[in-house]
């Protein structure tokens, strides 16, 4: 596996739910995690990079890291979290 990607979905206060945002390729981390927990931290950290070089606004996002297939399908889910943005 090469890469994980990072569906992402932004607190929209207005609606009171989350909203698609973006999809993120991140290079898949190595050695890959055990455990959900390793997986929400490399998350949070290819988000927060991401997140700087892009110029997000503050808020709340929520994730999901996937493997997929070539279509875009998701094939396995290896995390959720949410991921708290202050620039």
């Amino acid at each position: 596996m090469d890469q994980v990607w990072l569906d992402v979905r932004m607190w929209t206060g207005l609606q009171g739910n989350f909203r698609p945002f973006t999809d993120v390729a991140c290079p898949a981390p190595e050695p890959l995690p055990a455990v959900v927990g390793g997986w929400q931290q490399w998350a949070v950290a290819c988000l927060g990079t991401v997140a700087s070089t892009e110029g997000w606004q503050a808020g709340r996002y929520h994730y999901s890291a996937e493997q997929r297939d070539d279509g875009g399908h998701a094939l396995a889910v290896f995390a959720r979290g949410t991921f708290d943005w202050a620039t």
